[in-house]
């Protein structure tokens, strides 16, 4: 009979316990974050980037996983057009394209690029929206390797997915390092 009273008791004791570790450790969800009262909530307006690079629609790819990760999230920023509180703006300085690995053919004694780097640095800027004081800057830069194809349709569709998930990466970097610092 205790035995019986044992077993469930430990396990809603356990329950217990991590309920209040859990906040004491600095745990949270990104995700679920608690929405604030609209006194706290701020308005952003994320233009489209200026691009510095050679390659084109750079820009407007990052402007919209930027638009996205803030409007998938709640929390203390909301998206909002040209008389919103705070302006998020942007430059794409560079973007680059190297192989990173190489394959060899010793029948042919040939090498080809196995592993092209695409590589995008951006510098994003916060100011209060018709300030100029600057509030917030980083500059990031952030890559992601595909893989090279002789055919090159399929190469171009490999790279524009490389700069998808760079672009994605950037904009949840800006997110949270927004949300942390500011």
């Amino acid at each position: 009979m205790r035995l019986r009273a044992a077993r469930r008791v430990v396990p809603c004791l356990l329950l217990f316990v991590m309920t209040l570790w859990l906040p004491g450790c600095g745990y949270h969800s990104l995700t679920s974050t608690v929405v604030r009262d609209s006194a706290t909530v701020k308005s952003i307006w994320i233009p489209v980037f200026v691009n510095r690079s050679y390659r084109a629609t750079l820009e407007a790819f990052l402007a919209n996983s930027i638009t996205e990760q803030f409007a998938r999230r709640r929390g203390e920023w909301r998206i909002a057009g040209e008389k919103a509180d705070y302006l998020l703006s942007g430059t794409i300085i560079s973007y680059d394209l190297v192989p990173v690995a190489y394959s060899y053919r010793s029948s042919q004694s040939l090498e080809t690029v196995a592993e092209y780097r695409a590589t995008i640095t951006t510098e994003i800027t916060l100011r209060k929206n018709g300030a100029r004081e600057i509030l917030w800057k980083r500059r990031l830069t952030l890559y992601q390797n595909f893989p090279a194809n002789s055919d090159i349709s399929i190469q171009q569709n490999s790279e524009e997915a490389a700069i998808q998930e760079v672009c994605q990466k950037l904009a949840q970097g800006i997110y949270v390092s927004l949300s942390d610092d500011f």
